[in-house]
């Protein structure tokens, strides 16, 4: 007898890490808009260290989002990988390995 497949504990818990991560990185990627923005907007340094400052300030920002994007991806991969549905003996080794799943 064949056992009716049951959500896969791993699945679930990727999708909630997914949206949390995806609202973090939300976060993350705006962090230094507002300072960019007030740095580049008006002349409030000049010469060339504000120059350089501005140019690192920007490789940071740049940096930070793809990284950001980064993550958003390889839990995209990871939870494309998960199949949704397992045996119940299957989710019910998956949910041992989860924190907080029992």
């Amino acid at each position: 007898m064949t056992e009716t497949p049951v959500l896969n504990p791993r699945h679930q818990a990727l999708q909630q890490t997914l949206a949390r991560v995806r609202q973090l990185v939300a976060q993350l990627e705006t962090a230094l808009d507002e300072p960019y923005r007030q740095f580049t907007g008006t002349a409030v340094w000049v010469g060339p260290v504000a120059r350089q400052f501005g140019e690192e300030l920007s490789l940071h920002r740049r940096r930070l989002r793809t990284q950001a994007a980064k993550v958003i991806t390889e839990l995209e991969e990871e939870l494309g990988r998960t199949p949704e549905k397992v045996s119940p003996a299957v989710a019910r080794e998956q949910a041992r390995h989860l924190p907080g799943w029992t």
